[in-house]
């Protein structure tokens, strides 16, 4: 019992490290940090979400943070905020379909007002994109080859 507390705190810690770090823009060691908090309790979603979101919106990196997004969310279904982040990643990889439907299931559960605007419009602006490409006004794309 005693051993489980440690790593518990332990994995805090370097998620509090995480945090701090990105907070100062320095991003790879805040990866590190979250990577590492993981390490300690694999089942920390909190933990994936802040690494996911670092990975689209700082590493560039969106194929990453769909994996850790989608582990966040496997974790704790309460965390809606991973399904949004994750439809912005699908957004970057021009996975659209995906992305709409990560919005969609966002506005069924989430309340922050901005981030509901931004999915109303994505879901609307996507949407509308999706149909032109299919009247093939568009190249439409697909995730099927995309690593699981």
């Amino acid at each position: 019992m005693a051993m489980a507390r440690f790593y518990y705190l332990l994995a805090e810690s370097y998620r509090h490290f995480g945090n701090k770090y990105r907070l100062i823009s320095e991003y790879e060691h805040a990866i590190d940090a979250f990577t590492r908090a993981i390490a300690h309790r694999p089942d920390f979603a909190r933990a994936y979400l802040a690494r996911g979101i670092l990975y689209w919106r700082e590493m560039d990196d969106p194929q990453r943070a769909i994996l850790d997004l989608t582990r966040a969310y496997e974790l704790d279904a309460g965390l809606i905020e991973a399904r949004f982040n994750r439809g912005i990643a699908y957004q970057q990889l021009r996975a659209y379909a995906e992305a709409v439907d990560d919005f969609r299931v966002y506005l069924e559960k989430g309340d922050h007002p901005h981030w509901r605007d931004y999915a109303e419009k994505m879901v609307r602006e996507l949407t509308e994109w999706m149909s032109d490409a299919q009247d093939g006004d568009a190249p439409v794309s697909s995730l099927s080859h995309f690593p699981q």
